[in-house]
């Protein structure tokens, strides 16, 4: 018997004793967005000892620039995060719902407080226990920035990194191999300003030459050793062709264009440094990357990344 639990944006009720429902993007939702708070879902429920399962996803955002249906999309990103799913009847359904809202100042310190003791008080319960985080993604997220020292440990991110499934292309050689996640605009976004001001989206005439200020950075720190820059993104080879000029003897520059997302995501989890963008598709394998990361300092998520650097907007400093 045992506490378990799940973090879902729908309501539970009796009926999910016996099956519950998949998460819902809503068609808004991308996988940054949706997967962000499952994998920090798995990394704090081990840290806690309890179980934890995952019911898959549909209706995920941007599957039409796959090429695939919308369940194969799903499908093939739940096989590949291969998160927990147990499937067993629940003696218990538990909401532990959201406050007046997600902003609430009290979020951290109940769901430190009050969460915590109704799995210790449950923890031998007779009874399997299902406890649905109903909309409390954020609050997750405030403990886990609170208390990221001890729950993202080099042991408990390299195994969550070797839990994923893939089995596609692995592109990288013995170099040293830097990912480099370069957000860009399509259609099916979410305004920036509901999503967040600070996304930080590619636009070449704006963004071109302070880009090439972190590449000097990076030819620089390491000017003796054999690297590979791989760029990933989405759009036309034209906004990226004059990075691949600036490739050297020792310093290749690899562009990536709109490969399969779980192709992107594996090759940044395993970077020997990782360079983020403002964008939850890029934190998602950041929390999978024990290594090096470089983070722009105004990063949302930033406190919670773990062996960062941060760059200003310019890339020319760095703390």
């Amino acid at each position: 018997m045992s506490v378990c639990l799940i973090v879902s944006d729908e309501v539970s009720d009796d009926t999910w004793k016996k099956e519950i429902p998949p998460y819902s993007g809503l068609g808004t939702e991308g996988i940054g967005s949706v997967f962000q708070y499952q994998i920090l879902l798995a990394f704090f429920a081990d840290f806690m000892g309890v179980d934890y399962t995952f019911s898959g996803t549909t209706n995920l955002s941007h599957h039409s620039y796959t090429g695939k249906s919308e369940n194969d999309f799903c499908g093939s990103l739940d096989e590949f995060f291969n998160l927990s799913n147990i499937k067993k009847e629940w003696d218990r359904v538990h909401m532990f719902a959201q406050l007046s809202g997600t902003q609430d100042p009290r979020g951290a310190e109940i769901f430190n407080g009050e969460l915590q003791s109704f799995i210790e008080q449950h923890r031998n319960s007779e009874e399997n226990i299902l406890v649905n985080l109903h909309w409390c993604h954020l609050y997750l997220a405030q403990f886990c920035k609170v208390n990221a020292s001890q729950i993202f440990t080099k042991e408990r991110v390299d195994k969550m990194r070797a839990n994923l499934v893939y089995n596609g292309e692995k592109y990288f050689d013995d170099k040293i191999n830097i990912s480099w996640h370069v957000r860009t605009p399509n259609p099916n976004d979410v305004p920036a300003e509901i999503v967040s001001p600070l996304r930080e989206l590619y636009f070449y005439e704006k963004d071109y030459q302070r880009y090439v200020n972190l590449i000097t950075v990076l030819k620089n720190t390491f000017a003796d050793k054999d690297v590979n820059l791989h760029i990933h993104s989405q759009g036309f080879v034209t906004k990226f062709e004059e990075f691949l000029d600036l490739k050297e003897k020792d310093f290749n520059v690899r562009i990536h264009l709109d490969d399969p997302p779980v192709s992107d995501i594996y090759h940044m989890a395993n970077a020997d440094l990782l360079v983020m963008s403002n964008s939850s598709f890029s934190w998602v394998p950041s929390l999978l990357n024990s290594n090096q990361k470089i983070v722009r300092d105004n990063f949302t998520n930033g406190p919670f990344t773990f062996n960062s650097t941060k760059a200003n907007y310019d890339f020319t400093s760095y703390a």
